[in-house]
């Protein structure tokens, strides 16, 4: 029988757009978030020259700011919910810590006057090597265990692929797998947003370690 299940360990915001994507590709999408995500209150406007996201759930706290104040974000995904929620003059980089610190200097988008707003204990290496000033706008937690219909899902052998986002969910993820689930794992595809979150993987543990853009790598369901 065909493995049609995916594992889509996100958290939201993400998780029921990621969810749904994976559907209209034909497969059964399985939630199976690994991080817990506590937002904090919208932070006041303050006077910076751009705002730099690590991630789409730091875009709660800036609520109340201009829409045309100048944003940068870790990639096209969190852009594309910034934009949503009516932000205009926004920038992407490539996906991950390291394309964005390379997009701010390649634009002179260092020093004090930008802000990076992000998770308590994330972008502390991106803030000393931007000079920027860091807040923290939310905190994250790791879950203990997999969800029990994806735990069900993986041991009978019904998974296809796990999504990972984030190289804390994909620590997350690992680390809440016992040795049944663990040993699943040989006939199951890794799909990684990126190269550095498919890095904190143990290629051996995985059918397959891929990168990018996991729904591309995935395609349509086929019979």
């Amino acid at each position: 029988m065909a493995r049609r299940a995916v594992l889509v360990t996100r958290p939201e915001p993400g998780l029921a757009s990621t969810s749904e994507a994976l559907r209209r590709q034909g497969w059964e999408a399985i939630a199976c978030p690994m991080l817990e995500i506590q937002t904090y209150e919208p932070i006041a406007v303050t006077d910076c020259v751009a705002v730099a996201l690590t991630s789409a759930n730091a875009l709660a706290a800036l609520k109340n700011w201009p829409r045309d104040r100048l944003m940068v974000t870790v990639g096209a995904k969190t852009a594309e919910h910034a934009r949503t929620m009516g932000f205009s003059n926004v920038h992407a980089a490539d996906g991950d810590a390291e394309a964005l610190l390379e997009f701010c200097r390649r634009h002179n988008l260092t020093g004090q006057s930008l802000m990076l707003a992000c998770g308590k204990g994330y972008g502390l290496d991106l803030a000393v090597a931007l000079g920027a000033r860091r807040i923290d706008v939310y905190a994250v937690t790791k879950r203990q265990a997999l969800t029990d219909v994806a735990r069900d899902a993986l041991l009978s052998d019904r998974v296809e692929g796990v999504v990972l986002y984030s190289g804390k969910t994909a620590e997350a993820f690992m680390e809440a797998l016992g040795a049944p689930e663990r040993n699943a794992l040989s006939g199951v595809r890794a799909l990684c947003l990126s190269e550095a979150i498919a890095a904190r993987l143990t290629e051996k543990d995985w059918r397959a370690v891929e990168w990018p853009d996991p729904l591309e790598r995935l395609g349509p369901f086929v019979t």
